[in-house]
């Protein structure tokens, strides 16, 4: 036969479970504040290695592109172009230490190109948004966009073939 708990035990079980809830939820939220903390640390020089990695890829890739213009890297942007078109990549956080921060990938005509398309409109440059995340193992920035988790390395090349995709398709047109 099973002894019913009495009011005062059940009281006291009550009580240890809003307790743990509590707990819980406070190591959940100090846990959220250690991400933030990372992401709004670690973003813009995760960003800085992605230049380079963009870069270093793009010198890398040039011996071996056949019927292809050369990648040229231009620091001041920064991006990195090919022929008429460029990849520029702009990061932003507007208040340090906080949040949004975002980084933008735009696809577009290289700015200090000359065109013969004056009346005519120009392509439609193309955008794609990310936003930083932290990995869990090992803690590192990765770049969270429309395809999911990618690294400053796969974002590098992500970068570079979708440039050279734009340029093909603009030398069709």
């Amino acid at each position: 036969m099973q002894e019913k708990e009495s009011l005062g035990e059940r009281l006291n079980r009550l009580a240890a479970e809003k307790n743990l809830k509590l707990e819980t939820e406070k190591q959940a939220r100090q846990r959220q504040e250690h991400i933030n903390q990372f992401i709004y640390r670690e973003a813009r020089p995760e960003f800085e290695r992605l230049v380079q990695a963009v870069e270093a890829r793009a010198l890398a890739t040039n011996a071996a592109l056949n019927d292809l213009p050369h990648f040229e890297f231009c620091k001041g942007g920064p991006y990195v172009k090919q022929g008429n078109v460029a990849a520029f990549l702009l990061f932003s956080q507007p208040i340090m230490n906080a949040g949004p921060i975002s980084l933008r990938l735009t696809l577009g005509r290289e700015p200090q190109g000359m065109y013969a398309d004056v009346f005519s409109a120009p392509p439609r440059p193309i955008h794609y948004q990310f936003q930083p995340a932290m990995e869990t193992s090992p803690d590192r920035i990765v770049w969270i966009g429309d395809s999911g988790e990618i690294s400053s390395d796969e974002l590098a090349d992500f970068t570079l073939m979708r440039l050279s995709e734009y340029f093909l398709e603009r030398k069709r047109s």
